[in-house]
């Protein structure tokens, strides 16, 4: 039995680590003024191109760094259409989610083969669990906690060091002062145009890798639109955490744990015709869309998030 909770526990770490490191990206880029609806769109195309590299090449972090580049990209791309050209946000993290899916769609099928075999292609070699020594050999703690990959740990250090960073420096404070009042910002001498940007950058590195995980971590493959919405989940999140770091963290462990159960019900053979498979699968996203109703509704963001600012020169 304490077998069995200790992998569903682990099971969830790792299932809340793309999520986690995409929530954080996106916290930041809110914290600014910035409401990147993108982020899906970002994540899918890190699991097309890191998929392709390590197909191709054999190693998973070069995968890895494709990744994060057309994240990078991706966001840039977003900043300077909502940033630099004033578009609306929500339009174009919508146009840009809708490319990313027509683009992977087309491009996986020019380089794959336009009738891709029942058995879709696969990578050799993934990014898998590095132990921590002596760490991951503490009863309980260790396999759940130390027996994590790279990039779970890189979340767990990224919880404290955005805390800190939004709370005790200038470069924090003035990246809220971005997002509550822009224009009184600037008045200051604070770039507003320069912060938003660096946190775009930092989300598409953090969006690309979340992607990655996808298709050269937890699974082997790439498949059409494999992201399945989470890159909004993790948007959720940042709502259902009220904008603070270490409360992202708990709503996207919390999510990780019910998607790792829905995930434990098909595999113990618990579905049935009164339970379907179905039901399983959209488990998850219906818990998310219930606690947002519930807690989501008097949580107050930052006060120019979403909102168009023009510099008055």
């Amino acid at each position: 039995m304490i077998d069995i909770i200790i992998g569903y526990i682990s099971a969830s770490i790792r299932m809340m680590t793309p999520i986690g490191l995409a929530a954080t990206g996106e916290l930041l880029v809110e914290r600014s003024g910035v409401l990147n609806l993108s982020l899906e769109g970002t994540m899918l195309m890190g699991a097309f191109v890191a998929f392709v590299t390590t197909y191709y090449t054999g190693n998973p972090y070069l995968g890895i760094g494709t990744a994060i580049i057309v994240g990078i990209l991706v966001t840039l791309l977003f900043g300077v259409l909502t940033q630099t050209f004033a578009i609306d946000q929500v339009l174009v993290g919508v146009a840009l989610n809708l490319f990313a899916l027509g683009a992977t769609f087309f491009l996986y099928r020019a380089i794959f083969g336009w009738y891709v075999s029942p058995v879709p292609p696969k990578v050799e070699t993934v990014i898998t669990e590095l132990p921590i020594p002596l760490l991951s050999e503490i009863p309980i703690i260790g396999p759940i906690l130390f027996n994590q990959t790279v990039f779970t740990y890189i979340l767990f250090l990224l919880v404290p060091i955005t805390i800190y960073f939004l709370k005790n420096t200038t470069l924090g404070l003035h990246l809220k002062a971005c997002g509550e009042n822009p224009e009184v910002a600037d008045y200051l001498g604070i770039n507003v145009f320069k912060y938003r940007y660096s946190m775009l950058i930092i989300e598409g590195i953090l969006g690309g890798i979340a992607g990655a995980l996808y298709t050269i971590s937890y699974g082997t493959m790439f498949l059409d639109n494999i992201t399945g919405g989470r890159g909004f989940v993790a948007i959720a999140m940042v709502i259902l955490g009220q904008w603070l770091p270490l409360k992202t963290f708990a709503a996207t462990f919390l999510y990780a744990m019910v998607e790792a159960f829905q995930l434990r019900v098909q595999a113990f053979g618990l579905v049935s015709e009164w339970f379907p498979y179905q039901f399983a699968l959209m488990l998850p996203y219906l818990v998310t869309l219930i606690a947002l109703a519930l807690f989501g509704r008097k949580v107050k963001g930052p006060a120019w998030l979403g909102k168009t600012y023009k510099r008055v020169k």
